[in-house]
């Protein structure tokens, strides 16, 4: 096979490739548009749907919560309110049989308002033990009624029928917030979605049951349809749900037809259960549909296995886009490729019949055959195309191999003069050593001379470059030696900033500051946090001086220094005679009440062992609360990691409040570490802008 039908054939082959890559590529990029579309829009939707959620739980369960609620609604949990001039204490009435008989009706009537105004879909009350004590409705439709005989919830269990155990080991203080099903065992009515929020009953600081509030999220997926236009569906364990199983809702997706949007999402949510499990959302673009699928998580409170949110988007319109773009994109490469081979066989046929007279001559003059005749240009051929050009430069040859010989004496010549001055260079260098560097420089000079002495212009060349060769190498390694003592330097000075800034920083936090993060602020949901203040330290400061006075300061904190790195804890700063710890920052730590504790405990015993300084016994303030707050670095100089948060201005008032040589601590840490702990209250007192707080010492 001639090699112009080798070209046309590759031409025709190769461009079949091209485009199956180019398609190929056009379908990759598609779908990696498509996975990129589909996380964007589980992470907008994410937030969205989080906001909405917390939203709508604030304005309704959230009024409840016996922390952060609307102290009217929350007395209920706690104390005695009145019903008609008569008083109903729920956490007490749990505990006998004659209370029991008054739960009903009195919730009936605390709880009316509620569930009228939509506050509250259900309230249920049980024993310590989980059994039912009390059910109430709204009755909105929205699915099997809560307290209907033949609802399934599932924060019921099956077997015994009672309440199951919520989360374990939670720092909930008394209220665990969650998402439930509740689903009808005659399977005639739709499921329905709640949020819930689980409120321990507590009576002599024993808990003597639980209340079970829970909220439809009917309205919340209302609100998030309407928003973003798209249709949201439920999904649980085996089952769907959407606003038209309880309601005739608007189409704000524009869908119409709703069925066949939602029948596969069943069986989609199943086999790609273990892909949500791992990325925490799933999605796809159903182009027979005209429809995008995008499942997240229905709540931060509930693994995505129990509960999902199916988001519905209309792509028919883009779709639609779509396929024309590939239509047309087709249509111009069939064009095109048609054009192309066309092209290319007409462009071989024209150019290699001059090709082949090109070679023979050629071939005549690398045999010396100087007089050969040069070939005539042909039809079409120009001087400028690659025809033209060959016979140009073969019509040059002849007068380059006539030159070759001069250009090799001007070569050899400018080659000598080189070599003279490297060897020049060498023993100027030479002179100016002693000992073994210039005999060594001095045998390497001998070699390069012997190694120019030779007539052959190729070996020649050769010896030049290994002159060459050898000067450089001399030289480089002075420079090697240069750079790696230069580098030494640099790799210490490295290391002593980088040992200063872990002093100044938690290394998690300097790791994030050398890599240029500008703003560094972590929110941290729990954590500890110990103010020590030296009691007397004005008048203590006056008797000592400066010198001695650092030096006193420098004892006591280098201590607490010490014990801080034993426990674990992240020393925060030290301002005048103030020492600031902190224990779960920048990394969570299920045990920090506990060791900010003790750390508390070897302070005090640290102090109380000193011996008097200038006559004066020092003693301590310490002051410790738990609770969250928000932690980072902020500045570009003289930055240090500092905490944020009503819960340090809390701990500082501990100390402020406290007693001398005394852990005072704040009711949130003292009911943690009771358990490990001797702890006495110090009754209710007011604390500077905090009001009235219930108190705690821990003996060290």
């Amino acid at each position: 096979m001639s090699i112009k039908a080798r070209i046309i054939l590759l031409s025709l082959f190769g461009n079949i490739a091209i485009g199956a890559i180019f398609f190929a590529l056009s379908d990759y990029q598609d779908s990696q548009k498509e996975t990129s579309s589909i996380e964007s829009s589980a992470t907008i939707y994410g937030q969205a749907w989080r906001t909405v959620l917390n939203d709508t739980f604030s304005s309704s369960l959230g009024l409840f919560h016996p922390q952060s609620g609307d102290p009217d609604k929350a007395a209920l949990w706690a104390e005695a309110v009145d019903i008609d001039g008569k008083f109903f204490d729920l956490p007490v009435a749990v505990t006998t049989v004659l209370g029991r008989e008054t739960i009903a009706d009195s919730l009936d009537v605390l709880l009316e308002e509620a569930f009228i105004w939509g506050e509250l879909s259900f309230a249920m009350v049980f024993d310590e033990k989980g059994n039912s004590l009390y059910c109430g409705t709204a009755a909105e439709g929205y699915g099997v009624d809560p307290c209907e005989e033949s609802a399934r919830p599932d924060f019921i269990s099956t077997s015994t029928s009672r309440l199951k155990t919520g989360r374990a080991e939670e720092f909930s203080l008394g209220a665990v917030r969650s998402v439930s099903t509740i689903r009808d065992d005659a399977g005639e009515l739709a499921a329905g979605f709640y949020q819930t929020l689980l409120i321990d009953l507590n009576n002599a600081q024993k808990k003597v049951g639980s209340v079970l509030l829970g909220k439809n999220l009917a309205e919340a997926i209302e609100i998030f349809e309407y928003d973003f236009s798209v249709k949201a569906v439920l999904g649980s364990s085996g089952y769907t749900v959407d606003l038209n199983d309880y309601f005739e809702a608007e189409d704000y997706a524009e869908l119409g037809e709703i069925d066949p949007v939602v029948e596969p999402l069943e069986a989609l949510l199943d086999e790609n259960l273990l892909s949500m499990q791992e990325k925490g959302y799933w999605g796809e673009l159903n182009r027979d549909l005209g429809v995008s699928y995008v499942a997240i998580a229905l709540s931060d409170f509930a693994k995505i296995e129990d509960g999902k949110l199916v988001v519905v988007s209309n792509k028919r319109e883009s779709v639609s886009k779509q396929v024309v773009a590939d239509q047309y994109a087709f249509g111009v490469f069939a064009a095109v490729f048609l054009l192309i081979l066309g092209a290319i066989t007409w462009l071989t046929s024209y150019s290699f019949g001059g090709i082949s007279k090109a070679i023979g001559v050629l071939s005549a003059l690398t045999r010396g055959q100087l007089d050969v005749a040069m070939p005539k240009p042909g039809f079409l051929h120009s001087e400028r195309d690659e025809v033209g050009q060959l016979n140009t430069s073969l019509e040059t040859y002849k007068g380059h191999l006539i030159e070759m010989e001069s250009i090799r004496a001007t070569q050899s010549q400018k080659r000598q003069q080189r070599d003279k001055v490297v060897l020049d260079k060498m023993a100027s260098l030479s002179s100016q050593l002693k000992g073994d560097a210039k005999k060594l420089l001095e045998a390497d000079i001998d070699r390069m001379k012997s190694l120019t002495e030779t007539d052959d212009f190729d070996k020649a060349e050769e010896a030049s470059a290994e002159l060459m060769s050898i000067a450089v190498s001399r030289m480089s390694d002075e420079v090697v030696a240069l750079i790696e003592a230069r580098t030494g330097e640099i790799k210490s000075a490295l290391d002593r900033n980088e040992e200063l800034l872990l002093n100044i920083l938690p290394k998690s936090i300097a790791d994030r500051k050398l890599a240029d993060e500008k703003v560094i602020a972590d929110a941290h949901e729990s954590c500890s946090i110990l103010f020590g203040d030296i009691v007397g330290f004005t008048q203590l400061s006056k008797d000592l001086g400066a010198e001695r006075l650092v030096e006193f300061l420098d004892e006591v904190f280098t201590a607490f220094d010490d014990f801080s790195d034993e426990l674990g804890l992240e020393k925060i700063k030290t301002i005048g005679d103030n020492y600031m710890v902190a224990c779960g920052v920048p990394h969570f730590d299920p045990e920090h009440p506990y060791k900010i504790a003790e750390m508390g405990q070897k302070m005090v015993r640290y102090i109380q062992a000193m011996k008097p300084v200038e006559g004066h016994i020092p003693s301590m303030r310490i002051g410790i609360h738990s609770g969250p707050l928000v932690a980072g670095v902020i500045g570009k100089r003289k930055f240090i990691y500092d905490l944020w948060g009503d819960a340090v201005n809390t701990a500082a008032r501990m100390e402020s409040h406290g007693i001398p040589n005394k852990i005072h601590m704040s009711a949130d840490t003292a009911n943690i570490i009771k358990d490990r702990f001797a702890i006495e209250s110090r009754g209710i007192m007011e604390i500077k802008g905090k009001g009235a707080m219930e108190t705690f010492l821990l003996r060290a």
